[in-house]
């Protein structure tokens, strides 16, 4: 008990000192700059994106169209094609290449014959229905997507400068058009995202095959420095072709794999970019500023919305983050079982949300544009418990603590929560005056919440508590200990339960200034 009165005083300490926005930057929007202060200045996440909470990433191109049954390169295949020659050959990632050399030699022949750029008229997305595969997101409770339109294999899923794109060869099909155009029929938000600074360093060993002939260089970046953050060169290449991307198609959210390109040695293309995105973006909205721009990695947060691929925040974050992780477990399609169980996404998605974070979760299509039924089964489960527990989800707030129980996400990337919560993990969101409590494990017996019980200054008097997606009166006392519910007789879920809870909340008036 008195360890959550700390974490109360705690976190209430460190969100009142200094974190207060600027009044002028609530008034009025002004320009942006190309600098990291005029972007953190002046940048504030968007109401759309804090309400959403769940958007579906799409891994789809070149990579699903190779043999299903493929071992290994699930998004890296190009880059690990050719071999060992990234790593040092006693390491584990050339072994791993040397393994796929082997096989790809055996299935599709010598990389010199049959290199990465001769699986692209094999890509051709003869069965792809964005529409149709839009409705389906947003069924399943997305209320956001973000195709992938260049990944690091140089491969633009658009109508592009670069020739090596989806309008000209593979599918003949300008992809992130019709996915944007899916999405405003739809009434969901559209985004994009670009992989594309770091080709040359992806395609390094293709440099000993076909990327060494002079033909296929724009395609491997074999004319460029490895050292690609550095190169100019190639930075003036990637800014023009990412301000093509936002300009034509007009995203209004932009993610980018790391941080934001072409800010090394002084150069500002990146920085140009980003502001650019966000000045546009105010021009498309009519003077209000809508748009997301997702990083890992920055000087400054308050500029853009982190991002923490597959994995999570150990604590409540102030400012509005998102966590990506894969569905299918290798990002772009081949023959695999999903990588969770729906009770483990289920949990992971609700402690996001807790902490103030989206969930960003990627599947995985086939070649032919369809979605692998396995994925699919996964999201429909999902949708399922959304529509019954969606309330304290969706345009919900952080409450004052984010939880309780014994399960510690770590934070960080590559480090994602796989095993299966307890029913003493408990999870909270706040929205129109109610308290939202998230038991993430279907309990056997009584639920004790102790960061409700009357002992502590979070609440006062506890005044009703519903099960979401049920009439049935429920038997609650609030004592000094915890707020205890008995299990009603119609339990309405396989994963986890809501709890409507309303209460004489003093706290949330100054809790929602200082989110604000």
């Amino acid at each position: 008990m008195v360890d959550i009165q700390k974490t109360v005083n705690k976190t209430l300490w460190c969100l009142v000192s200094g974190c207060f926005l600027s009044v002028n930057s609530l008034i009025a929007q002004p320009k942006f700059e190309s600098s990291w202060s005029s972007l953190a200045k002046n940048y504030k996440t968007p109401d759309w994106f804090r309400d959403a909470k769940f958007g579906i990433f799409m891994h789809w191109g070149i990579m699903a169209a190779i043999d299903e049954n493929r071992d290994y390169g699930g998004s890296h295949y190009g880059r690990y094609m050719y071999g060992q020659g990234e790593y040092p050959p006693e390491h584990e990632r050339s072994k791993q290449a040397e393994k796929l050399l082997a096989w790809h030699t055996k299935r599709y022949g010598n990389p010199n014959k049959f290199g990465y750029k001769d699986f692209i008229p094999m890509f051709k997305a003869e069965r792809w229905n964005p529409d149709s595969l839009v409705a389906f997101y947003k069924a399943c409770g997305a209320k956001y997507i973000v195709p992938v339109a260049v990944h690091h294999d140089n491969f633009d899923m658009y109508d592009s400068q670069h020739r090596w794109n989806a309008v000209d060869m593979g599918p003949k099909k300008d992809i992130i058009q019709g996915w944007k155009e899916a999405a405003e029929r739809q009434g969901v938000r559209f985004g994009v995202s670009t992989h594309l600074d770091r080709v040359a360093s992806f395609f390094q060993t293709s440099r000993k095959f076909d990327g060494k002939n002079p033909k296929y260089a724009d395609f491997y970046n074999s004319n460029y420095s490895l050292d690609y953050m550095n190169d100019e060169a190639w930075m003036k290449v990637w800014y023009s072709r990412t301000l093509e991307l936002v300009d034509k198609y007009k995203p209004d959210l932009l993610y980018f794999d790391g941080s934001l390109p072409g800010t090394n040695k002084g150069m500002t293309y990146g920085l140009d970019l980003a502001s650019h995105f966000y000045n546009s973006n105010i021009q498309k909205h009519n003077g209000k500023l809508e748009a997301v721009m997702n990083l890992k990695h920055g000087p400054d947060k308050r500029a853009f919305v982190w991002d923490i691929e597959r994995g999570q925040s150990d604590a409540l974050q102030r400012l509005p983050w998102q966590t990506d992780t894969d569905l299918s477990g290798g990002w772009f399609y081949r023959k695999t079982e999903p990588q969770f169980t729906i009770d483990v996404l289920v949990g992971n998605f609700i402690d996001i949300v807790s902490k103030n974070g989206n969930l960003l979760l990627n599947v995985g299509l086939k070649s032919d544009g369809t979605l692998p039924e396995n994925q699919a089964h996964i999201l429909k489960q999902l949708g399922a418990w959304l529509n019954i527990n969606g309330e304290g989800i969706y345009a919900s707030r952080p409450w004052l603590v984010y939880g309780e129980g014994p399960t510690k996400v770590t934070s960080g990337a590559f480090q994602e929560q796989r095993k299966p919560y307890t029913e003493q993990d408990i999870r909270f969101t706040t929205k129109d005056g109610y308290i939202y409590a998230f038991v993430l494990k279907i309990p056997e017996k009584e639920i004790n919440i102790k960061s409700l019980a009357s002992s502590l200054t979070l609440v006062n008097k506890i005044e009703d508590v519903q099960l979401l997606g049920t009439t049935e009166k429920l038997t609650w006392k609030q004592t000094s200990d915890a707020l205890n519910i008995q299990l009603p007789k119609n339990l309405n879920a396989n994963y986890a339960l809501a709890f409507k809870i309303k209460a004489d909340d003093k706290s949330k008036q100054t809790w929602e200034l200082i989110l604000e």
